[in-house]
């Protein structure tokens, strides 16, 4: 008899064990099915004081949102907090790089942290990449096929190949002999090539899919074609290689194999000048964006060079930069720009012309 209630106390107490649990977790699922998924700042009309240019105007940029902590995802439920603790809230230091993969998964390296901040839509996390591999993680570059991750470490001297999932090292590219600062880069998934500012060299390297070094493009001088403190790469849906000149106060396009096409660009505090610029990227239309991060803004050129916008000024305030850095255009022509003193990656949509 005696063992008899021991065995119904053991099933009681492991069915009681078991109700509150699928009980706690149901809770948590009700309590947390409404989290938002998009940032903070969702202005769905083209209106106000988050679109460039103003109205009367046709407005062109729109500002759609910003990243920075977990708490972009729906800030922490009061009663799932109690139930579970507080969450840690983990918030972006200095954002230099930014790339978004096909999934529309915001990669954003932070250069304080030595870490890659990791914005998952999808699965409504943040998780993070890189803890213990980086030092001075610059630059980013997605192979969408593969899923790796190419970041560039400037205090390594070396780019990474990160498997975008896991975060495991799967190629290292470089070293102290072949890079000096390796800042920006770019992936061509169609040529399956790799190009890197090596900007203290002043040149860029071409690597192909599994870090074999293919080619070298200029050297430093102030001629086409040769360069100053190369930094950040663009490609356009042609192909087409946009560098960031930043010391010749730049922009130099190419050709996929290097041959130079044409420049734009001065030295100046004027609109259509520069004075710092930094990271770059290419419309669907082949309008050209360009940071200057003296100005606190982003200038929009034409393929001639001419300059059709500007947006932003120096601020804390939606569309308002601390000394951006890192910019990248995705295939639906939404803009990420590393807004790095703000602590923050904001996001803006290009508003194409309906023909």
């Amino acid at each position: 008899m005696k063992r008899y209630i021991e065995l119904i106390d053991t099933f009681l107490l492991n069915f009681i064990k078991r109700f509150l649990l699928i009980y706690t977790i149901t809770l948590i699922i009700m309590i947390t099915a409404g989290c938002a998924t998009a940032p903070r700042i969702n202005i769905e009309e083209p209106t106000g004081e988050y679109v460039w240019p103003q109205q009367p105007e046709i407005p062109r940029i729109k500002l759609l949102g910003e990243w920075s902590s977990k708490e972009d995802f729906g800030k922490p439920n009061p009663l799932l907090t109690f139930l579970l603790g507080p969450e840690g809230r983990i918030k972006m230091r200095r954002a230099t790089g930014v790339v978004t993969d096909s999934k529309g998964t915001i990669y954003a390296t932070d250069a304080e942290r030595a870490m890659i901040f990791v914005f998952d839509q999808e699965g409504k996390t943040l998780r993070f990449l890189g803890e213990g591999e980086l030092s001075a993680p610059i630059g980013l570059a997605i192979d969408n096929t593969r899923g790796i991750l190419f970041v560039s470490d400037s205090k390594l001297d070396q780019v990474l190949g990160l498997d975008k999932k896991s975060g495991r090292v799967i190629m290292t590219i470089g070293g102290k002999k072949d890079f000096k600062n390796p800042s920006g880069m770019v992936y061509d998934e169609e040529r399956q090539r790799l190009y890197v500012s090596d900007t203290q060299n002043h040149v860029l390297k071409v690597f192909d899919k599994n870090g074999n070094f293919l080619m070298q493009i200029g050297k430093k001088g102030e001629e086409d074609g040769e360069f100053n403190y190369p930094s950040f790469l663009a490609l356009d849906r042609s192909g087409r290689l946009y560098v960031v000149d930043s010391f010749n106060f730049r922009i130099q396009i190419f050709d996929p194999d290097g041959k130079f096409i044409k420049k734009f660009g001065r030295l100046g505090d004027s609109p259509g000048a520069f004075a710092r610029p930094a990271g770059i990227g290419v419309d669907s239309d082949g309008n050209i964006y360009v940071i200057d991060t003296a100005f606190n803004n982003f200038q929009i050129f034409n393929f001639e060079g001419q300059l059709l916008l500007w947006v932003g000024e120096g601020g804390r305030k939606p569309g308002q930069f601390a000394l951006p850095v890192g910019l990248f255009i995705d295939k639906d022509d939404r803009i990420y720009v590393a807004d790095t003193f703000n602590y923050r990656v904001q996001v803006f949509q290009y508003l194409k012309q309906k023909q």
